[in-house]
């Protein structure tokens, strides 16, 4: 997400009629002080977008890919000021889209 960050290694999977299905799974993410992800559906598969957004028809690597980036880079945010910045609903729970 920045020059700064660390390399993040994600998996996304995809079937139609499905939405993708992202995850990070390098590093794994975790604050280390008890504090639930934001953004995380169940399994903590990223949260990038409300339902509506995306659908079959857009680019996996002009929308979903750059959003995991920008995910990313609101994690990094979030893990040292304990807010998070990217919009949306604070923490998400459920299947998702």
């Amino acid at each position: 997400p920045s020059e700064l960050s660390p390399t993040y290694t994600v998996t996304l999977s995809y079937q139609l009629p499905r939405h993708p299905k992202v995850y990070v799974v390098d590093p794994v993410l975790d604050p280390g002080d008890g504090r639930k992800l934001p953004h995380v559906y169940s399994g903590d598969r990223l949260c990038l977008y409300s339902k509506g957004e995306w659908n079959w028809s857009m680019h996996i690597a002009d929308t979903v890919l750059p959003w995991a980036a920008e995910w990313l880079f609101h994690y990094e945010l979030w893990l040292v000021t304990d807010r998070w910045a990217g919009g949306g609903h604070l923490y998400t729970s459920g299947p998702g889209p």
